[in-house]
């Protein structure tokens, strides 16, 4: 019976614990991937259930309160978290509250009901208010509906004002107009680009309305640099702003940041760890750097659970590393705990950032026990032995962290290594080789010995006829026209060498410069290469047909083929690079492959040039005309694709009426 009774407590203990729980804790893994990963916090309370709370819109914390921008109350609610006790501040000033921030000596209030800026002292007495800025430079008919506002340790006011498209509204402590900071970059996609070739002046004023997105929300560290939080953007929603308003995080990263595009609210701790919150309750938190730890929280949508949200709208981190979250739409406040897990990792972090990079090994190596896949753990590890000087090590936990920046520079140093260690074996070695060509090709020429291979076989004849493409180009192209050299079966190898070049560059290339960064299937690549060249070759056809060109179906699918000899030939050359190479050095490849690409597209005109036997303006016009065929058919298969469905419902439909009238 006793055993009984303690199997019945340990199960409700068990229940009790991970009743507690958030849904699930995320990180990223191997290759760059979600993962589920050991619980970071814990819901340990939650609070201000009974407060009446009515649409609230922010909340920050300051030693031990909690300040609320009870927005549908218009009021501040503070919250004693030690005492417990609730009062209220702005019940008879405010209108409709969104943002509150609050310093040593005053309580700061974003009032979009009131276009204004209230401020309180600590005892909740109104002290003055800052309205429009009457600067010129401020703008006669731009709106000010401040929103969220944050406050630096001189008195300045950084303010998000709704529909601000020029950044964010900076006031000195009397409300005098210091200019915007930080106005986010608008973007230019390539039908932009494309619409600015062709489009007038006018028509672009007319048609095309290019801002900059606003922003969201904004928080200030103890060190003063603001971030903010874009909506609708991915990969730079969080910006970590300098004195000058530029973004950097953005410096500090090589790739996109792991974000969402419904950020609401966005904080920082002591240790300059990010935490940001969208709407559907799911917390993120970064490093200094950007760099994704956990990913927590979520949307309640079938029950309540601790841990999830209806609307979720502000969140706070006091000193302990507590995460304090509000749910607009519940009206309370959820108060995440954070477990061994996430502590040791808080620790592994700071301690790096202190300098103290073998005491961060240490506790990195314990936290990995816990999960040996988090990208998180292996970077941490990874700099801690790039300090300690043992790169092979940083290296292989960089790449399984898929840090690609660090990686690299570790790679560096380990080359560096080499080559100082090898120099001198390098030398020699190239200089033997060097001698044993010089002295041998002048001993075959003092001789009159000539090394000449005959190829007696046609077909690899034919298909090693592709060096004529590097050299000769014009009289290449003449000969394959006149069946002299190339066939259908030469021409289909060579595609199947293209196709296996391309696949090896999309696939093969070293981890630092792969392009493989979705994960694409070997099929998947080997389709995208030969179907624009199948493509290519029935418009060309088509175009060739009515424009009076002198190439054949067949001569077209053979000199398309001889066109790609630059490619084949050297570009794998630039993916051996590839292994070389480092960061640093990636204009190498850039350009390299460029050059290539370019050069295989000149060799590829002068193909249909000579083939059809054009003039200058003849042979542009039918690879534009190629072109457009191409999108056109692309453009008709996209539509059947699309309607493919009804299509078919159709036809179907026709059918079974045929057959019941028959019957």
């Amino acid at each position: 019976m006793r055993k009984k009774a303690i199997f019945i407590l340990l199960i409700l203990s068990i229940l009790a614990f991970s009743s507690n729980s958030t849904f699930l804790t995320y990180t990223i893994g191997q290759n760059n991937k979600w993962k589920i990963t050991q619980d970071a916090y814990l819901v340990s309370e939650v609070i201000l259930e009974d407060a009446g709370l009515y649409y609230p819109e922010d909340m920050y914390l300051k030693d031990g309160k909690l300040y609320i921008a009870d927005s549908g109350n218009a009021r501040i609610l503070v919250y004693d978290l030690k005492t417990r006790k609730i009062s209220e501040i702005g019940a008879w000033s405010l209108f409709t509250p969104t943002g509150v921030f609050v310093d040593n000596n005053y309580i700061y209030v974003a009032d979009v009901g009131l276009s204004e800026i209230v401020i309180f002292d600590k005892n909740g007495n109104e002290i003055k208010t800052i309205g429009k800025p009457k600067s010129i430079l401020f703008g006669q008919y731009t709106k000010f509906k401040p929103r969220k506002i944050v406050v630096d340790k001189r008195g300045n006011l950084y303010i998000v004002s709704e529909g601000s498209l020029d950044g964010i509204i900076q006031l000195d402590r009397n409300g005098e107009f210091l200019g915007y900071f930080g106005a986010n970059k608008v973007r230019i996609t390539a039908l932009d680009k494309f619409i600015d070739l062709f489009y007038s002046k006018e028509q672009k004023e007319r048609l095309l309305t290019r801002a900059p997105k606003p922003y969201y929300n904004l928080a200030i560290d103890n060190k003063g640099l603001i971030y903010t939080i874009t909506q609708k953007e991915h990969g730079d929603a969080i910006k970590k702003h300098n004195t000058l308003g530029n973004n950097i995080l953005y410096l500090s990263r090589l790739e996109s940041m792991v974000d969402e595009g419904n950020f609401v609210d966005i904080t920082v701790d002591n240790d300059g760890r990010i935490y940001a919150l969208t709407e559907t309750g799911l917390i993120y938190e970064y490093d200094q750097e950007g760099n994704l730890i956990f990913s927590f929280g979520g949307r309640a949508i079938l029950y309540d659970k601790n841990g999830l949200f209806s609307v979720a709208s502000a969140i706070e981190v006091d000193d302990e590393g507590r995460v304090y979250v509000l749910d607009r739409e519940k009206g309370l406040v959820q108060i995440f705990n954070p477990t061994i897990y996430a502590t040791k990792i808080h620790k592994a972090l700071n301690l790096y950032i202190q300098g103290k990079y073998i005491e961060s090994k240490s506790i990195w190596e314990d936290v990995l026990k816990y999960d040996g896949y988090s990208s998180i753990i292996h970077n941490g590890l990874g700099k801690a032995y790039f300090q300690e000087g043992n790169y092979k090590e940083a290296a292989l936990h960089f790449k399984v962290a898929y840090s690609k920046r660090e990686y690299s520079e570790a790679y560096w140093e380990i080359r560096n290594q080499f080559l100082q260690k090898n120099m001198k074996v390098i030398i020699i070695l190239l200089f033997v080789i060097f001698v044993l060509f010089e002295v041998g090709g002048r001993i075959l020429k003092k001789k009159g010995i000539r090394l000449k291979i005959k190829i007696r076989n046609k077909l690899l004849s034919d298909i090693l006829y592709l060096k004529n493409l590097i050299r000769h180009p014009i009289d290449s192209f003449y000969y394959l026209r006149k069946s002299t050299h190339g066939s259908i079966l030469s021409a289909t190898i060579i595609y199947a060498l293209f196709v296996l070049v391309v696949t090896f560059d999309y696939m093969g290339r070293s981890f630092i410069f792969n392009l493989n960064t979705s994960e694409r299937s070997v099929g998947y690549v080997v389709f995208s290469a030969i179907v624009p060249i199948f493509l290519w070759i029935f418009s060309n056809y088509l175009v060739s047909s009515i424009n009076e060109g002198r190439g054949t179906l067949k001569n077209i699918y053979i000199f398309t083929a001889y066109s790609t000899a630059p490619y084949i030939i050297f570009q794998p050359f630039i993916i051996l690079l590839t292994y070389v190479l480092t960061y640093n050095e990636s204009f190498l490849i850039s350009f390299g492959s460029f050059f290539i690409i370019s050069w295989t597209f000149i060799v590829l005109f002068i193909g249909v040039k000579e083939t059809h036997d054009y003039e200058l303006k003849g042979t542009i016009g039918s690879i534009i005309y190629s072109i457009v065929w191409i999108l056109v058919i692309i453009l008709v298969f996209s539509i059947v694709y699309m309607l493919w469905d009804q299509i078919v419902e159709t036809v179907y439909g026709i059918i079974q009426e045929v057959l019941y009238r028959v019957r």
